[in-house]
């Protein structure tokens, strides 16, 4: 049951919302457009260009880790930024205990420049030279991802 003062408070509500809300109606809205631009200085968002990043994974003895290392350099990354459509590379290193895990991550301008480097099974790795020496149970293919973002400064 609705108490008379109850009663007064509900009838004044639906009276100010009678006389309120068709005065919304004739509030100016602004509408906000918003276009989707490329972040300055970030060329992988850039539609004029594409960017692959092909990665690669290897486990090494932590007692070889640096040595691998200076070999991984020396033989891959120099070689791979010499080849055409090559952007650059990034290695990641990461000791758990008696291992110590690689990743190296190159950067290319196709898929196609990436075939001038691999051949045509691009998925396949490339081993150096001397792979057999410090990897431990070497992974046989790579991945590769389109950048969507390329947020570093």
């Amino acid at each position: 049951m609705i108490r008379p003062n109850n009663f007064s408070g509900i009838l004044c509500g639906l009276a100010v919302s009678v006389l309120i809300l068709p005065l919304a109606s004739f509030a100016q809205v602004e509408t906000l457009t918003v276009s989707a631009q490329p972040l300055p200085n970030n060329t992988a968002t850039t539609e004029s260009k594409k960017v692959v990043a092909r990665i690669w994974h290897g486990t090494t003895l932590t007692s070889k880790a640096d040595e691998y290392y200076a070999y991984l350099v020396e033989a891959g990354i120099n070689k791979i930024k010499s080849i055409p459509g090559n952007l650059g590379a990034q290695v990641l290193r990461r000791t758990n205990g008696n291992n110590t895990e690689f990743t190296v991550i190159s950067y290319w301008e196709s898929r196609d420049a990436i075939r001038n480097f691999a051949g045509n099974d691009i998925e396949k790795v490339r081993f150096l030279p001397r792979d057999k020496e410090y990897l431990i149970k070497p992974e046989t293919t790579v991945k590769h991802f389109d950048v969507m973002l390329d947020d570093r400064k």
